[in-house]
């Protein structure tokens, strides 16, 4: 059996869990249902609020902007939403020719809104989806936590772009709690992968590594940020989101002479604001993605430069980082309120890439100062 082929082999068991632990997490659904649904395939007459050019036909719901750009919304209220903990919202939506409104979340949306004793929205997750153009039927599915200070909910399907038509159809509002069998099938996987890494970690030989210390605190910074629990993640964002909102006020109260606002567009655009939050929260987590997986790429290969390797090792070595971001990806499946994202895996593919073309360019310096030590 030649070089490659022990190689592969001694790999082989980490890309079948890999495969299996993606396959199983996919297909297995960790939640049931918790009780009735609070909302099922509703008519236009069951809504709470309804604004602009709103209809149905055939069981769909129709939100049509005009040229004039008048929004159109329908709201559904679910009284008993905070006697549970979990709802999973359900719909299938299709857009035609949505035009981006005022603030560039203005589109077709479906939200899934949290208010509390005194009818204040609580800002928080709140958005299933948001389309602009158009595109045919797509489904979409979420799983909202309820607020510990949520006294009801609403379902509110938007058309806020400046022109287009939404159609929504299948929504549903389900209770549901985790299986019985998602905490065994989590600690199974969890031994499994623990097992893989006490069976690997020796055959790293990252212990004679020149840069054996950067290498491992690298590692660990990614494992740790990929078995975060994202409640853990939210609470952080909602501690600096508590700090934008203040600063928000502030510089509205510093502008005395601006014209009122009415209060629905008052609280559209602080939900606006709250989203455009998340997005640089989203941004963050990307770049993170990039930096810790571009910083372990470049340390491995200069290390191995250092270590004067046969050329053919850099190849192997990023094909076992590769490996090691499927992992890391994979192993959200294991935490309660997180899962993998295949988006997520470009990105450290995208650091990897720019560490690389990096590690290319000061090759020849490092080349040069180990001649010098030579």
């Amino acid at each position: 059996m030649g070089k490659w082929e022990l190689k592969l082999k001694l790999r082989l068991p980490a890309l079948i869990l890999l495969v299996v632990t993606s396959l199983f997490w996919t297909l297995y659904d960790r939640y049931e249902g918790a009780g009735p649904a609070l909302l099922f395939a509703p008519a236009l007459a069951d809504a709470a609020r309804v604004r602009g050019d709103c209809s149905e036909a055939g069981g769909r719901l129709i939100l049509r902007v005009p040229e004039s750009g008048t929004r159109a919304s329908v709201h559904f209220r679910l009284p008993t939403a905070a006697d549970y903990s979990h709802l999973r919202v359900r719909a299938r939506v299709k857009v035609d020719g949505v035009v981006v409104g005022t603030y560039p979340w203005s589109g077709a949306r479906l939200v899934f809104a949290q208010y509390d004793t005194k009818e204040k929205w609580i800002a928080g997750r709140h958005r299933l989806m948001e389309e602009f153009g158009s595109t045919d039927w797509e489904p979409y599915e979420k799983v909202f936590e309820t607020f510990p200070d949520a006294a009801y909910a609403e379902v509110a399907l938007q058309q806020i772009g400046s022109a287009g038509s939404a159609e929504f159809e299948q929504i549903e509002v389900l209770p549901v709690r985790f299986r019985a069998s998602f905490i065994g099938w989590r600690v199974l996987f969890t031994i499994w992968w623990v097992g893989f890494a006490v069976y690997y970690f020796p055959r790293c030989r990252l212990h004679q590594r020149r840069l054996k210390t950067l290498i491992l605190l690298n590692v660990i910074a990614i494992l740790c940020g990929t078995l975060m629990p994202g409640v853990w993640i939210s609470q952080a964002s909602d501690q600096v989101k508590e700090q934008f909102r203040a600063l928000q006020s502030k510089t509205a109260q510093e502008k005395p002479g601006a014209p009122a606002q009415p209060p629905a567009q008052k609280e559209e655009l602080k939900v606006g604001q709250m989203e455009q939050f998340e997005e640089w929260v989203g941004g963050a987590h990307r770049t993170g993605h990039f930096v810790l997986f571009a910083s372990l790429c470049f340390l491995v290969y200069l290390s191995a430069a250092l270590e004067r390797q046969h050329p053919s090792y850099f190849a192997k070595v990023g094909g076992d980082i590769m490996l090691f971001a499927g992992i890391t990806e994979s192993l959200q499946f294991l935490t309660l309120d997180r899962k993998a994202g295949v988006s997520d895996l470009l990105i450290d593919v995208y650091g990897m890439a720019a560490a690389l073309l990096l590690f290319i360019c000061i090759l020849p310096l490092v080349h040069r100062r180990l001649s010098k030590r030579a």
